[in-house]
């Protein structure tokens, strides 16, 4: 009865050894599997565009520079800038800048490819009419947008995109316009690079 009473003792140990060295082994597996993310792209456009339309009664020159993480399913995060000096909004000159923070997509395959933005952020008025001092307000606004990214190979592309502005700010001491918004069609040189967590 001992010896058999040994021999199932030590099965028994054999067995959960097995069980628990299965167990170790398959720990980092799974947390492989399980915390896998695959490789982002990241994005880095400079941009020239034309700013017009809503209370922009001529176009104006805009510059500003875009940054944006892609995860391979296409969905990211972007931060964009924009600046315009000089706007027209009917009989006053303003300078218009824009700090935004989108979520955006962009179809994840292919040499042309579409995208989409969707975001807030602040929109920054320099200027007033019948005022005797500089005057700078900070508003919030929103921005939605649309282009394409056409890749010339996998570090650089070219980006065409026209996005709309708005903020539903009103600033009577400055007699500026109510719902202050335009257009921004802009079109850039894209760099890229891969991001491997």
């Amino acid at each position: 009865m001992t010896g058999t009473s040994c021999l199932v003792s030590r099965a028994k140990r054999s067995v959960v050894a097995a069980l628990l060295l299965l167990v170790i082994a398959g720990v980092p597996a799974a947390e492989a599997q399980s915390g896998a993310m695959g490789s982002f792209r990241g994005f880095f456009t400079p941009f020239i565009a034309t700013t017009t339309g809503g209370e922009v009664t001529s176009p104006s020159l805009t510059f500003g520079a875009s940054a944006s993480v892609q995860e391979q399913n296409g969905w990211g995060a972007e931060l964009d800038f924009g600046h315009s000096s000089d706007v027209e909004a009917g009989s006053l000159e303003l300078d218009a800048t824009t700090y935004m923070v989108n979520a955006s997509y962009v179809r994840p395959r292919g040499l042309i490819r579409p995208f989409a933005v969707l975001g807030v952020g602040v929109m920054q008025v320099d200027g007033c009419g019948g005022c005797n001092q500089p005057s700078r307000t900070y508003d919030f606004g929103w921005n939605t947008g649309a282009g394409v990214i056409a890749f010339l190979n996998d570090v650089v592309a070219v980006r065409g995109d026209a996005r709309y502005f708005f903020s539903d700010a009103d600033h009577a001491d400055l007699q500026r316009p109510d719902s202050f918004k335009f257009w921004r069609i802009s079109a850039g040189v894209t760099l890229m690079w891969v991001i491997v967590p």
